[in-house]
């Protein structure tokens, strides 16, 4: 049975992602992890089970034309939306990967293994997070999840 019902185009997107995670997962362990240490053994649990997770939901949806086109969760380089409810007001972070060279300085940037970025993973708009923080506990609500203007290869229907 499937709880869920995506665009061809969100799936596709969502597939290519997962490829994309993967290469730069690779390339971020050779540079940075190529030790095993405590924090490479992290690094490469954490991402096995983001990867897990987005297959995982991959493989219980179905794909039809009046799918879903907007992402369902947050993933690494979308765009969110939050309201902070302390502060009373709204602000944008990205999701980004960790040593990330590329960012839009209109919008604050979150590494994906920071509390932050940790506890925006995965959530739906909607959804109250805390997060505990060095300097204290932030609460918020998921407003909306965009992801950027990048430009994916065209994926044949066979991805399905």
């Amino acid at each position: 049975m499937y709880n869920n019902l995506l665009s061809r185009e969100m799936y596709n997107y969502l597939s290519w992602h997962v490829s994309e995670i993967e290469k730069e997962r690779d390339m971020l362990l050779n540079e940075h992890y190529a030790e095993e240490t405590k924090e490479s053994i992290n690094f490469q649990e954490f991402f096995k089970n983001y990867l897990d997770r987005i297959n995982s939901y991959l493989n219980t949806v179905r794909v039809d034309k009046n799918g879903s086109e907007a992402c369902p969760f947050v993933i690494i380089n979308s765009i969110v939306e939050v309201f902070d409810c302390e502060e009373e007001e709204k602000c944008k972070y990205r999701i980004v990967l960790p040593f990330s060279k590329e960012y839009d300085t209109s919008i604050d940037c979150a590494s994906c293994l920071s509390p932050l970025g940790r506890a925006l993973l995965f959530k739906n708009v909607n959804d109250n997070v805390s997060v505990q923080i060095p300097t204290g506990m932030l609460h918020y609500t998921i407003l909306d999840i965009t992801l950027p203007d990048e430009k994916m290869p065209m994926l044949s229907d066979s991805t399905a």
